[in-house]
């Protein structure tokens, strides 16, 4: 079994942290539904998605992530899930509404402005409805936000560039007007840190 760093840290680290935000995802999930996960990271969500739904694909943009995804569902023999190597910009190997539900969890905020808009819009294609899971605009001041703050500042770069444009610009729901998804509902978690999207 190949090891993989970064996908390790995400593993140990990142996954652990967002447990609770899976479990409010898993909450729009229906038994039949076929599901796309963007930017599925080390596929934590899209596995959680695979007990539910009829059948989850996770795709990234990060080699070393889609292989230390394909390692856990092999290893978990969970058969009813696939990871795919694609950019998320460009979904034209999918056809329109070729999916129930498209999801993304915690990567809106990583993109370029620009990017996420046109990714939310590959995403309104080809699904029915959306449930995206990010950072909330309104974070609380308290502890949680200031190490929500603290982890996005220690990424720097490009990353915490567009972290910080995220939350100047209003968070995920400017993102999702940018794209025209109409939002159903909204689901405030982690103290106020993080918002479960629905739309269509």
């Amino acid at each position: 079994m190949a090891f993989y760093a970064n996908a390790f840290f995400y593993q140990v680290v990142i996954d652990p942290v967002l447990s609770g935000l899976r479990r409010s995802v898993l909450r729009h999930i229906e038994s039949s539904a076929r599901v796309l996960d963007v930017a599925c990271g080390t596929g934590a969500l899209a596995l959680a998605m695979a007990n539910k739904a009829g059948h989850v694909t996770g795709i990234d943009l990060l080699e070393e992530h889609i292989a230390a995804a394909q390692q856990t569902a092999r290893r978990r023999r969970v058969d009813n899930v696939a990871f795919e190597l694609r950019d998320a910009e460009d979904l034209s190997c999918y056809a329109d509404d070729a999916f129930d539900i498209a999801v993304t969890s915690m990567a809106v905020h990583q993109f370029d402005a620009d990017l996420a808009v046109k990714v939310l819009i590959q995403m309104k294609r080809v699904a029915r409805r959306l449930i995206i899971a990010d950072y909330n605009h309104h974070m609380p001041h308290w502890w949680g936000g200031s190490v929500a703050w603290g982890i996005e500042r220690m990424a720097g770069g490009d990353h915490f560039r567009n972290f910080r444009t995220y939350m100047m610009l209003g968070g995920i729901h400017y993102f999702i007007r940018q794209a025209g998804i109409r939002l159903k509902t909204e689901d405030i978690r982690g103290g106020g840190v993080f918002v479960v999207v629905v739309g269509e």
